[in-house]
């Protein structure tokens, strides 16, 4: 993992504009320790039932080693997951591993005598071969994890300049934008978790879908309650600190409620601690869209925040499918992820170099402040326009994503909801992928055309894929629509928050997408439910070829309004 993990920093460090000769400056204390580690690592792999002292004593060397090198961004957690490794194995006589998931996946290891089968007796399963990765066919420990994370961060900030000395130029291939896009990226990856472990621990205590359903409010409900004073908290201590902070509390908030649930403590805890974990989020989220001006020149927003909506898209499917194998595998531990997630994209922001001023925060100016990003978007003419036009073009996103996986078990799964679990997330990794592509495509066209024009065609092209996926004759079809959708997602989306940034002034750039996100997380609640109580009466197909022509309807309007068109 260490390898592999040091390889994509490499990559990903070039990528972002690192210069690969940095490699030959890069110094380590204690680099033989490093060779002799890494050599009975390798020894224990290929000599057959080798001592397991080789394999311990490779561990603790390489161990060692990071821990001796511990300034190095990254080498606190090789040195921390190869400790949790070297542990295991020592309480264990051997690497423990999940033996009914590794054979499923086929990535049984090999019998050199360094792994055992997890049974009643062994200590500490949680740190054992128990995250299984199928694509690649192999079953790996949270110690693993760390270490591949560790590894690519060193080359990753080793080949950047420093923070400081790109932060004057705001460009998108930096260290500063970097670290940023990954912490985010990171910090999102966890939101999944969260709210699927929540549902399962909430189901297990209750066996009531009541309660399983006021669990998902719980996680939602924040954003629509809390978006416009978290973005005027996030105006008031600066963008990057409210980020940075948020993360450091989800940490504690998530990271306690495992052991609070063995405790026995009423589940009403447990959801007041997510409850504060989403309010949290509140805050994070319009300061992660208001930073993005301060990181990049105005000729790059676009490609910026395209960047951030395709790796949003992405990891919101793989922190989905994440969810589900640590749920089934760790149970409460699942939370301990989430919060490292949380803790890792913590680290990363502390090393963003981002000018911001801070002033005492206090409930009336938070109020005043959020009631202020209100009444800039009502007094300011494109974005007034703007916010206008987006709601109700946007009115048909709840009601197509609500419905969509009645629709597919409906339409393509005979009525089988498991058969039609599978098929939807086939759909959603369309979706993603769609949105991944179009990231990467529509950038160079969204800096050359009217920002307007390409606002309208995206909700026109979403509306008119929305109306034909209520007719797909079969899945494969539907599979193409889910994936034109995502790419029409970002054609819509890049603009519109591109404009948002462009006519909002820095000092209340937050408190203004907070403003914004309450206002369309308020607008969508209703019709969730709305659509659903409707869905059995007259048809879900028809509810969703409905709310495409509105949406098609409502961009055929604003393309006669130039307050909406025109926009450069």
């Amino acid at each position: 993992m260490l390898a592999s993990g040091v390889a994509a920093g490499i990559a990903a460090g070039i990528a972002f504009g690192g210069e690969w000769r940095r490699l030959s400056t890069f110094t380590l204390h204690l680099w033989p320790l490093l060779i002799i580690g890494s050599s009975l690592r390798l020894v224990g792999y290929l000599v057959p039932a080798p001592p397991l002292a080789v394999f311990f004593t490779g561990l603790f060397c390489i161990a060692v080693v990071a821990a001796r090198n511990w300034r190095l961004p990254g080498a606190a957690l090789i040195s921390l997951g190869t400790f949790s490794n070297a542990l295991v194995v020592l309480l264990n006589s051997g690497m423990p591993y999940d033996a009914p998931i590794a054979t499923a996946i086929s990535a049984l290891p090999q019998e050199n005598g360094l792994y055992v089968a997890i049974g009643t007796t062994t200590v500490f399963p949680f740190l054992a071969d128990i995250i299984p990765v199928g694509i690649v066919h192999g079953m790996y420990s949270i110690g693993d994890v760390l270490i591949a994370f560790g590894g690519f961060l060193i080359p990753f900030l080793w080949l950047q300049a420093a923070p400081e000395d790109v932060a004057v130029r705001h460009e998108l291939r930096s260290t500063n934008f970097a670290l940023f896009w990954l912490a985010q990226v990171i910090s999102r990856f966890g939101d999944p978790i969260t709210l699927i472990a929540l549902t399962f621990v909430t189901y297990r205590a209750t066996s009531s879908a009541l309660w399983t359903a006021l669990a998902v409010v719980i996680m939602t409900l924040p954003n629509a309650l809390f978006s416009l004073f978290g973005g005027a908290i996030a105006d008031a201590v600066g963008s990057r600190r409210a980020m940075l902070w948020c993360d450091i509390l989800r940490v504690l908030f998530i990271g306690v409620v495992p052991a609070l649930l063995e405790s026995g403590v009423p589940l009403a805890v447990v959801f007041f601690l997510v409850f504060l974990s989403g309010i949290c989020g509140a805050i994070f989220n319009p300061a992660r869209v208001a930073i993005v001006p301060a990181l990049l020149t105005p000729d790059r927003l676009a490609a910026g925040n395209s960047l951030v909506y395709g790796s949003d898209r992405a990891v919101e499917i793989g922190g989905a499918l994440a969810a589900g194998v640590l749920v089934a595998t760790f149970g409460d531990g699942a939370f301990y992820a989430d919060a490292l997630t949380f803790a890792l994209s913590a680290l990363l922001l502390s090393r963003v170099v981002v000018t911001e001023t801070s002033r005492p925060v206090t409930l009336r100016q938070v109020w005043l402040d959020g009631l202020e990003g209100l009444r800039f978007i009502r007094r300011t003419a494109v974005v007034w326009a703007n916010t206008v036009f987006s709601l109700a073009a946007q009115v048909a996103l709840p009601v197509v994503n609500g419905l969509t996986p009645v629709l597919i078990v409906r339409r393509f799964a005979d009525g089988d909801p498991t058969a039609g679990a599978v098929l939807f997330g086939g759909a959603e990794g369309a979706l993603a992928f769609g949105a991944v592509l179009g990231s990467a495509f529509f950038p160079r066209y969204i800096a050359r055309y009217p920002k307007g024009q390409l606002l309208i065609a995206g909700f026109a092209t979403w509306g008119t894929v929305a109306g034909l996926l209520a007719v797909a004759p079969n899945y494969t079809v539907a599979l193409v629509l889910f994936f034109l959708m995502g790419g029409a997602n970002v054609l819509f989306f890049v603009p519109t928050v591109t404009i948002m940034q462009q006519g909002t002034p820095p000092e209340i750039r937050a408190r203004v997408f907070g403003a914004r996100i309450a206002l369309t997380n308020l607008s969508w609640l209703p019709l969730v439910f709305i659509s659903g109580a409707l869905g059995d009466a007259i048809g879900v197909n028809v509810l969703i070829a409905v709310a495409g022509l509105v949406t098609v309807a409502t961009a055929v309007i604003a393309s006669y309004v130039p307050a909406i068109r025109d926009v450069r």
